[in-house]
Parts: structure tokens; C-alpha cells; sequence
């Protein structure tokens, strides 16, 4: 009787314990993503959620470095051409289907298409026809891209391509499950149908509120997985987020407001995080329409905008300004700076006076032009200080505030004079931006079409000599910073502010943070 006594109260106690609670990480974003669909999606504000969703052939580690994903191990031949990846055992998709080489092939295969009309096709254009392929101009099975067995996959290339590795884990070489594509279409990243291989899979999309991402039982390595819930939060007004964040609504976001930057460091200095990245903010110029097809006025917008100023008045976090394309954090590159920038600001607003003369413009006969930003505070004080300076040289801009899916819209299809942009490259080398702008390239937006351009880029990408590669590139980026089709502002330094009680959010120039490896400990 007493033994049944003690087993009864040990059960009462048992099923008294609160149930293990959930941890949730709540963390804010930009925009919403144009789509989560890792061949079709574009922009800096999908990449965050879509690392979180699928895993390709490589990914990385939880300090920003390449390590394998779904691949265990590769070879390459001698000669650079041929690489095999040999995949993991028993890897499966969150429904259960189990995911094969054959997936992972189809996707990039998927991603070469036209049809697809995919922005990040061109990282693959070193594959055998890769580049015919995505113009139409070679039937979709000469692609250098098979799978042999279920467990291998197979990349053949034109030419030898160092970066391959680095394009195999950006998000654009993620698989798509080829069953759910072919079932439902476009309606397969909906909530309720989403089926994803990565740590975590869509539960819910809230448009403008909320983002919900749930631990994925299947992912390959989900018993090291703590965190259970991932939110994004979008919000384009960085004051909002920023109380957010002190109101503990939020643990982490991506950006805060830069005058608050002397109270952080002095209040909550232990969750600032400051660090060098890939990123660069830019301005885009459509050269095709006049008068700047005349480069006599694009160069007299460059030289009348003061980035030590703005920077100094309005980004004083640690942000580099920008006189070349390329990140100077990019790894054992020296990039070309624009001629520029080694003239004092008077000099260079007389040359600028200059330059407006001789091309018939100034004071009598303003360029009246739209300068379009999308929607946040920090992008329209810059663009309200950008005017100001241009104002005095004749430039006459009228501010257009837009929504980021209709910038996307509007540089896609030229709708523009002059807009604001920011790139943050895949890859740590320097062909991750100027292979944006070779002719042909889907995300040259302002056409750049330069031969010499061209032919050194088309030189670079096709050896493997990193030295003799790094000296082509800097040639190239030269010739295009003297062409100002595009105005620099700053190279972006990573800018967050992160809860202590947060483990593994290890900062990377890469800006990955994946939750897989991260814990929260909130206090209680």
C-alpha cells in the first residue's frame, strides 16, 4: 500500500511539471520577401529567411565560413572542370519525401531555365552552356548538370570557376521540391503547402506583420536545433524597431536609427554590434536617358556629393565612404577608387560647375530629375541630403518614396532617372559586384555596356590564378568607376543590436545568422 502510495505522488509531480516551453526567437526584417522561392526570390530581404528554410550542397558554419550542407564530401578533377558532390544518407524533405541528387540537380537545372527568369542564373554561366541555356539558345538537357545516381551530383563547366563552391551556398542553389513545383505551381511557398529542407519550414506569412518559421523535424541535423519558433518582423521605420527592441518585443534587428547611436553605446552597449560586411549603398543612373547619357553630368553628380558630410551628419556608425564598387573587406583585393576622391570638395564643385557649362545646364536650365528610394527613414535623409547638395549645381530632384517591390519593379524594367540601391555580394571576391555589370548580365540595371569592361570581367572569370584574376578585376572596376553609372555612397558595415541572452548571433561579413545555431536564455 505505501509503495502505491509513493508511485502515486511521484506520478501527481510528473504530470504537475510545466510542459518544456517553446523558445522563440522574434527578430525584425526588412521588406517582405518578392518571393520564397530560392530560384525566383531576389533581394537582401529574402537571403535571411530562405537560410533558414533550405539548405543547399554547401551552406555555412555558425561563424559566417562555407561548410557542407547537404553534400558530405566532393571531388574535383585535375583540370577544374568536372566536380562531384556526394550527398548525405537518409536526407529528406519536411513532408517526409525523401530528397535525392535528382532534386538537386532538377533545381539548378530549374534555375538555368528562361522561363524561370531567374536573377542569379548568371553565378552558373561558367557551367557547360550554362549561359546558352539561360538565353534560350541551347536545349535545357546540354546542361552541364546531372545527376549520375541519387546520391551524386555531377557539374561539368566551359571554364574553371574558383567561385563555384561560393555560388553552391548562396540561396539561389537551393533545392525546390521538384513534387510540390510540379503539383501546385507558384502556390507551392504558400503557408500550409510550403514544404522546405532546412532547419525550419513557413508556418505562417502575415503581408506586412509577420513571418513564422517552425523547427523542421526532418532537417538533417535538427537534433542540434534549440530554437523552436523563428519570427521576422518587417518594418521599414527604424525608430519603430528601435523601441521594439527596448520594449523586449524584439531580440535582435538588423538596424536602428544612426542619431541613437551615442545613447546605445552609452545605455546598452553590450548589445551593439558593429562589423565590416559585403554590402555597398549606391545610386543607380539610367544612362540611356538624357541628359545623363551624357557623362559630363553624371560626373558632376558625383562630384558634388560630399560622402565624408552625410556620413559625418547622418551614418556616424562606423560606415565606410564609398569611392569604388567593390567592399575593401573583400579578401586579398585593392580596389579602384574613383578618380575623384582625392580632390578637396572645393575643387571638386568647380570642376562640377564646369563640367554643367559645358554640357548647356546650371542655374537658367536645371535638370529636373525623380530621385526614388524605397520606404525607410535612413534612405530618405539621405536622399533629402543628396538633393540639397545637387541643388546647388542646377539638379532639381523630386523625391519619390516607394515601397521596395516597386524599386525592385522599377529597375527591372528602366522605369527610373536615378535610384537608390544596395548590393551585399555572395561571394568575397571581387567579381560578386562587377559581374553585375557586364553586358547581359539580368542584374545590370543601368546597361552598362562598356567593351573594355567586358573583356577583362570575361578574362577574369575564365582562370583560376586568384592574383592574376585580382589585377584583371581592378582594371575593370577602374574603367567603370570613371564611366559613373553608378554614384557609390557607402560600403555598409554590419549594424545591430542583439539581446545578450543570445548565443551563437556570431557576426560575418557574409551577414549570415542562422538560428540553427543560436540560443536564447531570456531571464526570467
Amino acid at each position: 500500500m505505501r509503495l502505491l502510495t509513493q508511485l502515486t505522488v511521484i506520478l501527481f509531480c510528473i504530470l504537475a511539471l510545466p510542459a518544456s516551453a517553446e523558445t522563440v526567437l522574434n527578430r525584425s526584417g526588412g521588406s517582405d520577401p518578392s518571393s520564397l522561392d530560392p530560384q525566383k526570390a531576389t533581394g537582401n530581404t529574402a537571403a535571411p529567411i530562405l537560410n533558414e528554410l533550405f539548405v543547399g550542397l554547401l551552406t555555412t558554419d555558425e561563424n559566417g565560413r562555407m561548410t557542407y550542407g547537404l553534400a558530405e564530401s566532393h571531388t574535383m578533377s585535375d583540370h577544374g572542370l568536372v566536380w562531384e558532390y556526394k550527398l548525405r544518407d537518409g536526407l529528406k524533405w519536411s513532408d517526409g519525401t525523401a530528397l535525392t541528387a535528382k532534386d538537386v540537380a532538377w533545381s539548378l537545372q530549374r534555375l538555368m531555365l528562361p522561363k524561370t527568369a531567374a536573377r542569379y542564373a548568371q553565378f552558373f554561366y561558367s557551367v557547360k552552356n550554362g549561359r546558352p541555356v539561360n538565353a534560350g539558345q541551347a536545349p535545357p538537357e546540354s546542361l552541364g548538370i546531372t545527376s549520375p545516381d541519387d546520391k551524386t551530383v555531377r557539374i561539368e563547366l566551359s571554364a574553371p570557376n574558383p567561385l563555384l563552391p561560393q555560388a553552391l551556398s548562396s540561396f539561389s542553389a537551393m533545392p525546390s521540391p521538384r513534387h510540390k513545383v510540379e503539383e501546385l505551381g507558384d502556390d507551392w511557398t504558400k503557408p500550409g503547402q510550403f514544404v522546405s529542407n532546412g532547419a525550419y519550414v513557413l508556418d505562417e506569412w502575415l503581408p506586412g506583420t509577420r513571418l513564422t518559421l517552425k523547427k523542421n523535424p526532418n532537417f538533417y541535423d535538427a537534433q542540434n536545433v534549440e530554437i523552436d519558433t523563428v519570427n521576422f518582423y518587417p518594418t521599414q521605420n527604424l525608430n519603430t524597431v528601435f523601441n521594439r527592441f527596448r520594449a523586449g518585443e524584439l531580440d535582435a534587428i538588423l538596424n536602428f536609427p544612426p542619431e541613437q547611436i551615442s545613447w546605445i553605446k552609452e545605455n546598452i552597449p553590450d548589445e551593439l554590434r558593429i562589423s565590416p560586411t559585403l554590402g555597398i549603398y549606391y545610386f543607380l543612373i539610367n544612362a540611356k536617358k538624357p541628359p545623363f547619357d551624357d557623362i559630363r553630368v553624371r560626373k558632376a553628380l558625383a562630384l558634388a556629393f560630399d560622402r565624408e558630410a552625410l556620413i559625418d551628419r547622418l551614418l556616424n556608425t562606423g560606415v565606410i565612404p564609398a569611392y569604388s564598387f567593390v567592399s575593401p573587406v573583400v579578401e586579398g583585393y585593392d580596389v579602384a577608387r574613383a578618380s575623384i576622391a582625392d580632390m578637396p570638395m572645393a575643387d571638386r564643385i568647380a570642376d562640377a560647375h564646369r563640367l554643367m557649362s559645358e554640357a548647356g545646364y546650371g542655374g537658367n536650365n536645371p535638370v529636373t530629375f525623380e530621385l526614388a528610394y524605397d520606404t525607410q527613414e535612413e534612405n530618405r535623409k539621405i536622399a533629402v541630403a543628396m538633393k540639397s547638395m545637387w541643388a546647388a549645381l542646377g539638379f532639381n530632384a523630386e523625391l519619390m518614396d516607394t515601397e521596395f517591390r516597386n524599386l525592385n519593379r522599377k529597375a527591372r524594367t528602366r522605369d527610373y532617372d536615378i535610384m537608390r540601391w544596395a548590393w551585399f555580394s555572395p561571394f568575397n571576391d571581387a567579381s560578386g559586384y562587377l559581374n553585375l555589370l557586364r553586358t547581359g548580365d539580368p542584374s545590370n540595371y543601368v546597361d552598362y555596356a562598356n567593351p573594355e569592361f567586358n573583356a577583362l570581367m570575361n578574362q577574369a572569370n575564365s582562370i583560376s590564378d586568384q592574383e592574376q584574376r585580382n589585377t584583371l578585376m581592378r582594371q575593370a572596376e577602374q574603367i567603370l568607376m570613371e564611366d559613373y553609372v553608378i554614384i557609390p555612397v557607402f560600403h555598409y558595415v554590419s549594424r545591430r543590436l542583439v539581446k545578450t541572452y543570445i548565443d551563437g548571433w556570431n557576426e560575418n561579413a557574409r551577414n549570415n545568422y542562422l538560428a540553427r545555431y543560436m540560443t536564447v536564455n531570456r531571464p526570467d
